[in-house]
């Protein structure tokens, strides 16, 4: 009977059990942070079904689920929680961070966002802590020796310039390698020259069609995402407050000759005019001594040590409900040259987050940039400065007065060559201004249907205004620059408007549960690009009245130019990435455009990428292995045109019109098709390594094709070429030391490109970055992309031409053939045809490198980063001037002047003037120290951390290269406000390379020199 009753109570109890699993409640419950800050939009799912919901604004949630069941919370940044239901109605749930989601969920590319273990496809990324170290002044520039296969052609020590980027290989032979710029959600059209890093959260760098296939015809360069920050909803106010104030300087000057050739009289005193002029030597030799007791050195009259500050504040918070960041910075920078008025640039910066409900979420970024710089040092070249300061003999004061009217620096001193002018009074009467004010707006709207479906709209804008001002007064006394305005005066004045605005529609699907194995991220997208722009431009000679800066004081009849264009573009995509256990990983992007900039027979482009990755470590446990992946990617990407090639264009001026291009109707963007393939490892809880191995070609190429005669028009835009590429990269970090008071971290990147002109549908050519370069470098088949083309003068007697007798030949002391009789002649190279002209140089590197290292001990930190480029060569027309006016130190070494001059070949292409380009840089250095808490004693009641400290930048270089820098500073030509220089004489004005592509012509031609900085930094937190 006991056993009896005893059985019952223990089924009774069963069924008892067993009702209460099986019945379904509802769950209450609270979301909160690590810090007990309400947690919105968090999902919340019943485990192993699709019944989920999200928490509101206040972290609250209801959901109904059975006892036993288990909830899942997923929030991005917090680590996944779960919790079994009980008894309890009422689950409140605090979250904790997850610092490694946080580090590694990347977006570019990407459906809705996935961690870098996640993704089949190399992604560069610069986060804020490298970036803090030592803020560049713009958000390019920032980017130098931090991401491997980024290479950075710098405005030197120019201040408010743009900088040049070319991500792996060179894709484009005419129209720039410059990669697209995404900043908050707007596509840029006017440059990173305005944005400042203090407010830079991150940046995501695709280098490649193998990443970038989802942003179409203006991705084969590469996409740089930049993210800027953001409030957290804290409930507390964040208080950021940063100034530096250093100076900056050149890193080096020119030694030029402080002797001459010419004859001097019988005591020395004076040069030998008993001909009427002065004559050369009989020796033919440098060495005769200035006959003046004191010698000039000009680069000590242009070049000034400048003061350079900046000052930004932020103030960022918010709630569960908005979030927000408001941001200033004002950056002052006077520069190196003197006489030259400081660049000044106003920054303001507003985001906010908005959660409008628990499914409605609005996001809101504003930015704000005015700016002003002395236009005087224009474009990345200082010829009409460097040119006189280097090229003038060191006989003349630059400072003695005007003799026909006391003014200052003497304009024509130069008595023995009247050509060349004092530039000191060319900048002291000579204004050049620009201004430029820059706005850039996104609003995106997030509205969530249902757990598995999100629908997002956004706008964006990019609005960009330049005015130039250009102003000779009355009475000016010099030819130079332009002879025209002599005594009469001049005045220009040019507007330039762009606008652009780009128009998205997403929704999103993930229709699995976050517990299930597989996992899937489908996005469609709209997008709708307009751009539009506009340049006026009048000017005129002979003001009538002295000081007034008017268009009403030309007399003469004024000359007016103009330009406008609008540029349609409308983009369909999807993009799906897909995984089964986060092991098996498979994305895949397709993407129909359709520009105003391609022809109406080929109005449609199509670009797709499918890419592939397998996690091994997550099927084999390898000892000491914590990661190892093994990815593949394929995709397409595009190219552009320019509106000047699409259309039919001419040069009308004053009414009066000239042929240029012809349109063409087939015109369609090259596309670049590239095979990465790639592994990333960690390993030893302390290393991460990447590999990537990427193989491209570009077809389609935009060139610009000769026309005859007949056809009315000189040329047109015809797609005529490949190239074909390929890069190694690689990158190592390193946790070297961790522990409580000591960290020491080493990141070091690796790249190793080429590129090569695969197929060209038109005569071999030759291009340049500029007026005096367009014959440099030469575009063939069978040729690297960054070929020299000129004379060789041969270093070997075994390399003499056909006919030519060993022995009437000797090597010089610097290494050239030349003829055993005088030793003035060095010997060109020459074929069995006779042809005279070789590739006598590459700008191909071997490699790059860049190496940083951070070293912290307790509240001291110590960052260094080493910049290393080995090989690629640069071309010295600044030296090849030299030699002409026997400036050059080389001209003192005891050779015959005439031996020089036949170097420098009439100005042509010379291997003589091709340099190694080789450099080590020290290119940034930062030493903190922190204060904090209680060391702060009673000002750490209202200031919770300060962090002062030295920044020096560039303040090391190792290299042979006998120029002011390695690292050539010449730029393309984008100075939009004044469309007359960029016609005439600008930068890129070469027919066939309109932009000029500083990335691969590598001329050094008086350039901006590279400045070395000293400052020191105070930032406050509160």
């Amino acid at each position: 009977m006991k056993v009896k009753k005893l059985f019952g109570t223990f089924v009774f109890m069963l069924l008892c059990i067993a009702s209460v699993q099986s019945q379904e409640k509802t769950i209450t419950g609270t979301i909160t942070d690590q810090t007990g800050a309400p947690l919105p939009g968090v999902n919340i799912v019943v485990q192993g079904t699709t019944n989920g919901t999200q928490s509101d604004f206040d972290g609250n949630y209801v959901i109904t689920a059975s006892v036993g069941q288990t909830l899942v919370y997923t929030y991005l940044g917090q680590r996944t929680t779960q919790r079994e239901v009980g008894v309890q109605d009422v689950v409140n749930v605090q979250m904790e961070e997850d610092a490694q989601a946080l580090e590694e969920v990347v977006v570019t590319g990407s459906a809705s966002g996935k961690s870098l273990k996640e993704l089949s496809f190399a992604l560069g990324q610069v986060k804020n802590e490298l970036l803090e170290n030592v803020p560049a002044t713009s958000a390019a520039a920032a980017l130098q020796g931090k991401v491997s296969g980024v290479s950075i052609s710098s405005p030197g020590g120019q201040p408010g310039s743009n900088v040049s980027i070319q991500l792996r290989t060179a894709n484009s032979l005419s129209t720039g390698q410059d990669p697209l710029v995404i900043v908050d959600g707007v596509i840029l059209e006017g440059g990173l020259a305005d944005i400042n890093t203090e407010d830079i959260d991150r940046i995501e760098i695709a280098k490649g069609a193998a990443g970038a296939s989802l942003y179409g015809s203006r991705a084969a360069n590469g996409v740089i995402q930049i993210f800027t920050k953001r409030g957290k909803g804290n409930n507390k106010i964040n208080v950021t407050y940063r100034s530096e104030i250093g100076v900056k300087e050149i890193t080096s000057k020119y030694d030029l000759a402080t002797t001459h050739r010419f004859k001097l009289t019988a005591d020395g005193s004076a040069f030998d005019l008993s001909s009427g002029s002065r004559e050369v030597d009989d020796d033919g030799l440098s060495d005769n001594p200035y006959p003046i007791s004191r010698i000039f050195n000009y680069q000590d009259d242009i070049f000034t040590t400048g003061v350079f500050n900046t000052h930004y504040a932020s103030v960022s918070g918010g709630d569960e409900k908005t979030r927000y960041l408001f941001s200033y910075q004002r950056l002052q920078d006077e520069g190196i040259y003197v006489l030259v008025d400081d660049y000044r640039r106003d920054n303001f910066r507003l985001n906010l987050d908005n959660n409008l409900s628990d499914k409605i979420s609005l996001k809101t970024s504003l930015f704000y940039s005015n700016s002003n710089r002395d236009a005087s040092i224009n474009s990345g070249t200082t010829v009409g400065i460097l040119f006189p300061a280097l090229i003038t003999e060191p006989i003349y004061d630059w400072n003695a007065v005007n003799e026909e009217d006391g003014s200052p620096f003497n304009y024509d001193s130069n008595t023995f060559d009247p050509n060349i002018k004092n530039p000191l009074y060319t900048l002291a009467n000579n204004d050049k201004t620009e201004k430029r004010n820059r706005v850039l707006g996104n609003v995106s709207l997030d509205y969530r249907v249902t757990p598995w479906l999100k629908l997002n709209g956004s706008y964006s804008y990019d609005f960009e205004n330049n005015t130039f001002e250009d102003y000779i007064p009355k009475g000016y006394l010099s030819d130079d620059p332009d002879g025209q305005a002599q005594n009469i005066g001049f005045i220009q004045r040019s507007n330039f408007n762009g606008r652009a605005q780009n128009t998205r529609f997403n929704a999103l699907f993930s229709p699995f549960s976050v517990d299930s194995d597989f996992n899937l991220a489908l996005r469609f997208s709209y997008l709708h690009e307009r751009y539009e722009s506009e340049f006026n431009n009048s000017e005129g000679y002979n003001l009538a009245v002295s000081g007034i800066r008017s268009l009403d004081n030309i007399t003469d009849p004024p000359s007016l130019s103009s330009q406008a264009q609008e540029i349609l573009t409308d983009s369909y995509f999807v993009i799906a990435d897909f995984d089964y256990k986060s092991k098996y990983i498979i994305s895949g992007v397709a993407r129909r455009e359709g520009s105003s900039l391609f022809g109406p027979n080929t109005r449609w482009a199509n670009y797709f990428r499918t890419s592939l990755a397998y996690r091994v470590t997550e099927d084999i446990e390898i000892p000491g292995v914590q990661e190892l992946k093994l990815r593949a990617s394929y995709g397409t990407a595009g190219i552009r045109p320019s509106y000047e090639m699409r259309f039919e264009t001419f040069e009308l001026r004053n009414g009066s019109p000239t042929r240029a291009t012809i349109g063409n109707n087939d015109l369609k963007p090259a596309k670049t098709g590239e095979l990465e393939l790639g592994l990333n490892m960690n390993f030893l809880d302390r290393f991460s390594f990447e590999f990537n191995y990427v193989k491209a070609k570009t077809e389609d190429q935009i060139l610009r094709v000769p026309l005859s005669a007949a056809a009315g028009f000189s040329a047109q835009w015809r797609n005529a070429g490949e190239i074909d590429a390929t890069t190694y990269e690689a990158s190592l970090n390193a946790n070297i030391v961790r522990s409580d008071n000591v960290t020491w971290d080493l990141g070091i990147v690796w790249d190793k490109s080429e590129q090569k002109v695969s197929r060209l549908d038109v005569p071999a050519y030759l291009t340049g970055p500029g007026t005096q370069e367009t014959t440099l470098f030469r575009i063939e088949e069978g040729q690297n992309f960054g070929v020299m083309y000129g004379n060789d003068f041969i270093r070997s007697l075994s390399d003499l031409p056909a006919g030519l007798t060993p022995s009437d030949y000797t090597i010089n002391s610097a290494g050239f053939v030349v003829d055993q009789a005088t030793g003035e002649t060095p010997v060109r190279r020459a074929d069995a045809s006779g042809n005279e002209f070789f590739v006598i140089g590459d700008i191909t590197p071997d490699f790059r490198m860049g190496i940083n290292t951070t070293f912290n001990y307790k509240n001291l930190s110590l960052y260094a980063l080493v910049d290393w480029k080995q090989g690629g060569d640069i071309y010295n027309k600044t030296k090849q001037w030299l030699y002409r006016d026997g400036r050059h130190t080389d001209i003192t070494s005891g050779l015959p002047y005439n031996f020089y001059q036949g170097l420098y070949n009439v100005n042509l292409p010379s291997s003589a003037f091709v340099e190694d380009g080789t450099f080590v840089k020290l290119r940034e250095l930062s030493l903190y120290y922190t204060l904090k808490g209680e060391s702060l004693g009673n000002i750490g009641n209202f200031i919770n951390a300060m962090k002062f400290g030295f920044v020096g930048r560039n303040l090391l270089t190792f290299t042979d290269y006998s120029g002011f820098d390695p690292e050539i500073t010449h730029q393309s030509e984008t100075n939009r406000a004044n469309l007359t220089t960029r016609d005439t004489d600008g930068i890129g004005n070469d027919p066939n390379t309109p932009g000029g592509d500083p990335n691969i012509f590598k001329v050094d031609n008086f350039p901006y020199p590279t400045t070395k900085t000293y400052s020191f930094s105070v930032q406050l937190t509160f």
